[in-house]
């Protein structure tokens, strides 16, 4: 019998766990937080005893020891993406990007689900491939989320469809520097042949670059220039050269959900949708809760949630999508991200930020250091909401954190919910 190590036992890991052993794998595990009978934690050498396959959850990061160890060793490591894809049947389509991968992936779900394909969801997203294959009931299209965690360690993945929506600095507290960052994004297209799509943002001198190296066939996709089957043009989505849809009848609001629609029905276009299967989507498609969610009008004052936006292209992308004079509200856990360009660039449209969380410090020195004094260190994420209902010039305040939110929450979710409850309580 073979034996497997897994490590990380959250929801990727205890997947990976139950599906090795459905395919006959004697299965140790491993969790640095965890206490538990059989954790191999304190298990020292004994750890690598008679090993073949260490499987990775998300996160367990490229350098720990026992990942160190296992391959010097001669011990393969791979991701629990690379498990459980390895094991789909049907056509997989994958999405990665520094922004918006979760929802061109929800937007892909509801644009297959129009042309009545049999369609999952899963990856970063919140539901591991493993457990999909565990589940038993195989898609036709597997639409898997990426993340740049996920790809590292996959070898055998082989999308259909690859999908590049972004790349700009983000988890530098994980990464040595940026070019390791950009080249975990770029194992998406690493099993790809001539057979196979890259679907690729040709906005980006770095995507741009990365396209030329492709052996896959390349369609584009821009918000600047006309490329691709689908495009925008004059406030209209062209198909084939021809007016398809306006873009005032959808409900997805900002550049950035223009052209993440662009990218979905380009893709859909290549899996043979019809011209009213398109405008159904573009018509019907809500965005997802903490992405610029629109929360409530209160004296006047409009108040957007957008807690999903944990890095500065995020928060930038939203502050271009909402309207009027914006209140921002920054601060939580760091990413090692520079703030400094950052406040040199909102300078016309932000007329005051409230900082809080544990990088407030550090998001209001670098404010400082450019000359943006309309600026202040609050306690908490109700202060801020106080601050900025109060302030004449704002009248939109944005929550939009630009880091991640594991100072004070459990994640994004919990973090949005709370400052929308605050918002509600407003109007009580």
């Amino acid at each position: 019998m073979k034996t497997a190590l897994v490590m990380g036992l959250q929801a990727s890991g205890i997947s990976a766990k139950g599906l090795l052993e459905k395919k006959g794998y004697e299965v140790r595990i491993y969790d640095d937080k965890l206490s538990i009978t059989d954790n191999w934690v304190e298990a020292g050498e004994k750890i690598y005893d008679n090993l073949d396959l260490v499987v990775v959850s998300p996160s367990i990061p490229y350098n720990h020891p026992v990942v160190c160890e296992a391959e010097s060793r001669g011990i393969k490591v791979i991701s629990e993406l690379e498990l459980g894809q390895s094991y789909l049947t049907g056509i997989k389509i994958a999405v990665t990007g520094t922004n918006g991968k979760t929802t061109v992936v929800d937007m892909l779900e509801k644009m297959l689900k129009i042309m009545s394909k049999k369609v999952r969801t899963m990856g970063n997203i919140g539901y591991p491939v493993s457990q999909v294959v565990l589940d038993g009931d195989q898609p036709d299209y597997a639409v898997i989320e990426c993340s740049s965690f996920q790809l590292e360690r996959t070898y055998t993945l082989r999308p259909q469809y690859a999908i590049l929506l972004n790349v700009s600095p983000d988890h530098m507290d994980r990464y040595d520097c940026y070019d390791d960052y950009v080249n975990a994004k770029k194992r998406i297209f690493f099993g790809q042949n001539a057979t196979d799509y890259a679907i690729l943002n040709g906005d980006l001198r770095t995507i741009r670059e990365i396209g030329k190296t492709l052996p896959c066939t390349v369609k584009w996709v821009s918000s600047k220039e006309h490329k691709g089957d689908i495009y925008v043009k004059d406030n209209y989505f062209y198909l084939d050269g021809q007016p398809l849809i306006s873009v005032r009848e959808s409900r997805a609001r900002g550049e950035h959900n223009r052209f993440n629609m662009m990218v979905v029905m380009n893709v859909a276009k290549a899996l043979g949708a019809t011209k009213e299967q398109l405008i159904s989507f573009v018509r019907d498609y809500r965005v997802l809760p903490h992405r610029v969610e629109y929360v409530g009008t209160v004296n006047g004052v409009n108040y957007f949630n957008d807690s999903k936006g944990t890095n500065v292209g995020a928060c930038l992308a939203a502050i271009d999508t909402v309207g009027g004079n914006v209140g921002l509200i920054m601060g939580g856990s760091d990413k090692k991200e520079d703030y400094c360009e950052f406040f040199d660039t909102i300078l016309d449209k932000v007329r005051y930020v409230a900082v809080t969380g544990a990088n407030a410090n550090k998001i209001y020195g670098s404010a400082m250091k450019v000359g943006f004094t309309d600026i202040e260190i609050v306690n908490s994420l109700n202060d801020a909401v106080d601050l900025l209902k109060g302030k004449e010039n704002v009248d939109t305040v944005l929550f939009s954190p630009a880091s991640a939110s594991f100072d004070r929450y459990s994640g994004y979710a919990e973090r949005g919910e709370y400052f929308k409850n605050r918002v509600y309580a407003l109007n009580a």
